[in-house]
């Protein structure tokens, strides 16, 4: 009954705000409401503007077509990279491929703290602290949100980590997976919270996360798995000069592989809900949210699914990757 009631409530709400103009007013060059993949993606990567709801805001009385809508800019003067001494020197770039490829260029609107960098910082918090509070040491059995933890953290070692890398490399490598888990997990679900942002649909955010697996089984990796990267068991002598360039490259791919599905995983549930609701503005019509609203809905909830699943999908090929640089393999 209480989820009825919140559905309706929900979707009531949509129509009042479609039949007061929008939220957001994203104009074209003429001047008409328009929600186009542009505005999407723009919104989606925006990594300066906080778009917090506020009900009082009903009249659009700062004037910026913002309806029921507080921004909280973080492009301030304090908040920018240049004004550190010295570590401006080495981080204060950006690349622009559009003009040359291989060229950094210094740059005056890197920001020490992004929407995407506040909400990892927050997802850590959030961990460390559940994690504090749930767990007690003086427990063989936890209950209530250390139970649930527990469960997450079991599955994880024995589907994901032992069955990948074994026991003995498993509990060496067990932390690190447990934390890409939960890390990712969470910085998912907060996404989903109005006027947050989603972290993982950041490109630099999941090439970094990939970047700590390629490194561990890169330094990690035992002699028997360069073995068969520059002497692969049972190739010909002759066939080595093609083997190990392939192998070198799948050294990358993998790596790339882990950014890109996180990205366009956590992207595409983004730009579907946004693509429904654009609809309401595009049409500019109140009676469009009674169908565009529980559709975006249902992906929303589609979402808390895939949060989960990415975070595990993330764990298990992680797992994979470095077990197989770990393992000892046999040669028959």
């Amino acid at each position: 009954m209480k989820i009825r009631l919140i559905l309706l409530f929900y979707l009531l709400f949509a129509i009042i705000l479609a039949g007061n103009g929008s939220y957001h007013n994203p104009e074209d060059s003429h001047g008409e409401l328009k929600v186009d993949g542009e505005y999407i993606m723009h919104h989606i990567q925006d990594d300066k503007i906080f778009e917090l709801f506020n009900p009082l805001d009903w009249n659009d009385g700062n004037h910026d077509h913002y309806y029921y809508t507080t921004k909280v800019k973080l492009d301030q003067s304090w908040n920018k990279i240049n004004n550190i001494p010295i570590i401006s020197n080495y981080l204060n770039w950006m690349w622009d491929p559009s003009t040359d490829p291989f060229t950094l260029f210094p740059s005056n609107n890197q920001l020490i703290f992004s929407k995407q960098s506040i909400m990892m910082l927050l997802a850590s918090a959030i961990i460390i602290l559940l994690f504090i509070i749930g767990y007690k040491k003086d427990r063989k059995v936890q209950s209530g949100i250390g139970n649930l933890l527990e469960v997450f953290v079991v599955f994880i070692r024995d589907e994901v980590v032992y069955p990948n890398m074994g026991e003995k490399q498993g509990r060496r490598f067990l932390p690190l997976i447990l934390t890409f888990f939960f890390f990712i997990v969470m910085l998912n679900l907060l996404g989903l919270i109005p006027g947050s942002a989603t972290a993982t649909a950041s490109f630099s955010v999941t090439v970094s996360l990939a970047l700590i697996t390629f490194f561990t089984y890169i330094v990690f990796g035992n002699k028997d798995f360069w073995k068969h990267i520059f002497a692969t068991p049972g190739v010909p002598f002759w066939l080595l000069p093609i083997m190990i360039p392939v192998e070198l490259i799948g050294l990358i791919t993998k790596p790339f592989a882990l950014s890109v599905r996180l990205l366009a995983n956590m992207n595409a549930g983004h730009i579907i809900i946004l693509a429904f609701l654009g609809i309401i503005v595009n049409m500019q019509s109140v009676w469009v949210a009674i169908g565009s609203v529980p559709m975006a809905l249902a992906i929303n909830m589609l979402e808390i699914f895939v949060a989960f699943l990415q975070g595990y999908i993330f764990s298990l090929l992680s797992s994979i990757f470095i077990g197989m640089a770990v393992i000892e393999h046999e040669h028959h």
